[in-house]
């Protein structure tokens, strides 16, 4: 046999060793909004990609997917230490990693996909053990932002009337009285026309669910933007969307 062929034979060999060495390890990962539930499928899901965080190499990827759990155990009720917040039907990806040795993984999330405007990316790095499973809540990301969804409506006169309707990012509802009261958040328009802010409109709660609305007039004929956010003073949580409206010549 030629040194060649002794050299592949035996690098072939080491790559068979390896992976037959290589134990399938399992990794819950999930999605949580910020100050509310889990995001999942009623939202679009989260694009999950599982890399080697030293080389780059894809490892697993796909969607979390699911319920966004127990408002009664997530939110209305103090949590203790060491408490299990998720079943079975709370959304998550468990993500099956072929790893030999300790490695340090990147998990990256990108969500919610039914609601491009609110899109957000999480990153973080952590070590995991060959056979060693990282189950039940597993490895949470926090991802900050609301949906916020903004249209507007152009009367006669350059009255203008704009409306947005608005959740927590992984889809929980905004209502008077219920875990996130309107009276909680700020929700403002910022009118901008050729790159300059001409004015600001604070929205106000018309409900039932989520819904904002305010209106204005305005003298100046043209194209105008409105940047609409909703805004958590207490969390800092914000929420963006843009929209394009025109007001015309009288």
């Amino acid at each position: 046999m030629k040194l060649s062929q002794l050299f592949a034979a035996a690098t072939l060999g080491l790559i068979f060793s390896a992976n037959a060495m290589a134990i399938e390890t399992s990794v819950m990962i999930r999605a949580k909004a910020v100050d509310a539930k889990y995001i999942g499928t009623s939202v679009g899901g989260v694009k999950v990609v599982v890399e080697d965080a030293e080389t780059g190499e894809i490892l697993d990827q796909g969607w979390i997917n699911g319920g966004t759990g127990s408002t009664k155990a997530i939110i209305k009720e103090p949590i203790t230490r060491g408490q299990v917040l998720t079943d079975d039907k709370t959304a998550g990806f468990l993500a099956k990693v072929d790893i030999n040795s300790p490695r340090l993984l990147r998990f990256k999330l990108v969500g919610p996909y039914a609601y491009r405007q609110a899109l957000q990316e999480a990153t973080v790095t952590s070590w995991v053990i060959p056979g060693k499973d990282i189950l039940g809540d597993g490895i949470t990301l926090n991802m900050p932002g609301f949906i916020v969804d903004a249209w507007t409506r152009v009367l006669e006169g350059g009255k203008l009337e704009i409306y947005t309707k608005a959740s927590l990012l992984c889809g929980c509802p905004i209502y008077p009285d219920g875990p996130w009261d309107p009276k909680n958040y700020e929700a403002t328009a910022i009118l901008m026309q050729n790159d300059e802010k001409v004015g600001e409109l604070s929205l106000d709660f018309t409900g039932p669910v989520g819904l904002f609305s305010g209106k204005t007039t305005l003298e100046q004929a043209g194209y105008y933007k409105a940047i609409v956010y909703l805004f958590d003073k207490t969390t800092g949580n914000v929420g963006v969307d843009r929209t394009m409206f025109e007001i015309p010549e009288k």
